[in-house]
C-alpha cells in the first residue's frame, strides 16, 4: 500500500464482528482484501479484522457497510457503537477540513471578489477622472 504525503490520512482500525453466529474471518478478509489500497489481517484472539488504509481512498464507514451488505454481523455492543460513531465523525471532519480552502485562499478570494463589486469601481472611477483632468 502506498502512503500519502499527509500522515494524518494513514489509519489503522479494527473491525469487530458479532460472536453469534461465529464470523467467517477468512472470507471477510478476502472480501476486503480485494479492494485496492487496503491491507487486511486477522486478529485471531478476539475475532476482529485489522485494516490499514489511506483516508483519501477509504473510510471505516464504507468498509463496514460493505461487510454488512454482504451479510456479516458487526459487534453492536454499546461501546463498539460509540467507538464506531466517533471514528465515522472524525474521519468525515478530517476529510472535510482537507477539502476546505486555506486561510490564504480565503483571503485572496475576498480581495478578488471585492475588487469586482460596483462599490469598489465607484470609488476608483472618480479618482481616475481627477487624474485625467490634470
Amino acid at each position: 500500500m502506498e502512503t500519502t504525503a499527509h500522515p494524518a490520512l494513514h489509519k489503522v482500525r479494527r473491525i469487530c464482528f458479532s460472536s453469534l453466529p461465529p464470523p467467517n474471518l477468512s472470507s471477510a478478509m478476502k472480501l476486503l482484501g480485494s479492494m485496492a489500497q487496503l491491507e487486511v489481517s486477522v486478529d485471531t484472539d478476539d475475532g476482529c479484522l485489522s485494516v490499514r488504509y489511506d483516508l483519501s481512498h477509504h473510510t471505516l464507514e464504507v468498509l463496514e457497510n460493505r461487510l454488512v451488505n454482504h451479510g456479516y454481523l458487526l459487534d453492536n455492543s454499546l461501546l463498539q457503537k460509540i467507538k464506531r460513531a466517533l471514528i465515522y465523525h472524525c474521519e468525515s471532519c478530517l476529510l472535510e477540513n482537507l477539502r476546505a480552502p486555506t486561510r490564504e485562499q480565503r483571503i485572496r478570494s475576498i480581495y478578488l471578489s471585492s475588487a469586482h463589486t460596483p462599490e469598489h469601481r465607484a470609488t476608483i472611477e472618480p479618482a481616475d477622472e481627477y487624474l485625467d483632468r490634470r
